[in-house]
């Protein structure tokens, strides 16, 4: 392993059951700089200063990030029954968000139901999406699955709030285009709506869609 792997496996090893964008905001990196570092689809890799600065955070010996460390042992099931589960769960819709711009969050009653869906995301929810912007690949009355601990992927479905007064900024569903560590760049695919791009300080979040289900998958 050269020393990026070897940081790499550090780093996963770091966040372990930690969510990766409150593990970016405490070592002062973009959750798209933690994420294309993760990510085994870019050549992005975890340079000096970053090592340095995650070693001051987490109060680690100067150059802990450069050495190899053997994982914690996981305790053993041997000889323990496994548990025969069902990877689909209840994934509930908590909100409402729009396809296009000038969307704000909507929040929705449990009375507003679930979708059943496999995911290994603990944190994954559901909103209905509103809009005409990514007609005909979306459509308006369609359910997207979140999954706040995802890689940002450029290509796929994001999900996008942006701060505003009392917890009502901007809310929407777009195709990411590229991330940085600077702005997020977006599109829709109904050309009338165009491309934007959203320096990170206006951003709440920003999470990968996991998949686009039809209403009809909607359980009350």
């Amino acid at each position: 392993m050269d020393i990026y792997q070897i940081r790499k496996a550090n780093l996963i090893q770091l966040i372990g059951s930690q969510r990766k964008g409150a593990c970016a905001t405490r070592w002062g990196m973009s959750p798209a700089h933690l994420s294309q570092i993760l990510s085994d689809k870019t050549e992005k890799n975890l340079g000096d200063d970053v090592a340095r600065r995650i070693e001051q955070v987490e109060g680690l010996q100067r150059g802990w990030m450069d050495t190899g460390h053997s994982p914690r042992a996981e305790p053993s099931n041997v000889g323990q029954p496994i548990p025969i589960t069902s990877p689909f769960r209840p994934i509930p819709i908590v909100g409402i968000a729009q396809l296009g711009a000038e969307g704000y969050w909507t929040a929705l009653s449990p009375s507003e139901g679930h979708i059943n869906f496999p995911t290994q995301d603990k944190d994954a929810y559901a909103l209905r999406l509103r809009g005409d912007s990514m007609s005909p690949a979306i459509r308006s009355g369609w359910v997207a699955i979140i999954e706040p601990n995802g890689d940002l992927v450029p290509g796929e479905y994001v999900y996008i709030k942006l701060h505003g007064v009392h917890d009502e900024g901007e809310s929407m569903v777009k195709e990411l285009l590229r991330a940085d560590d600077y702005e997020v760049s977006l599109m829709s695919v109904n050309d009338a709506f165009g491309r934007r791009s959203i320096p990170w300080e206006q951003i709440q979040h920003c999470y990968p869609v996991g998949a686009i289900v039809p209403p009809s998958k909607i359980v009350q």
